[in-house]
């Protein structure tokens, strides 16, 4: 797995009120994992792409992250970080016209 890379599995939450979002544990920079509500996927130029809210306790926390993903033949989901600038500009660009 590349430095880029993180492989994820996602579960549904069905306990808190994040409980109509789909949650993905992500790992963050620390080592440790996160549990973000997916709001959003969406595609730019053919690769697809998710928005994510932090979860801290039972809330969703404002404030939207977006990361590059895709469904590994496993059924897994790999997620990217993206790290060049002009692609996150992009990218968040066209989640704001969504």
């Amino acid at each position: 797995m590349s430095e880029n890379k993180e492989e994820i599995k996602t579960e549904i939450s069905a306990d808190n009120t994040a409980s109509e979002y789909e949650v993905i544990n992500i790992p963050i920079s620390d080592g440790t994992e996160r549990e973000f509500a997916i709001m959003d996927t969406f595609e730019v130029e053919g690769q697809s792409y998710m928005a994510v809210s932090l979860i801290e306790g039972d809330e969703i926390q404002e404030g939207v992250y977006i990361y590059r993903y895709q469904n590994a033949e496993d059924g897994d989901v790999i997620v990217e970080k993206i790290t060049a600038p002009a692609e996150y500009k992009k990218v968040s660009k066209a989640y704001e016209q969504m």
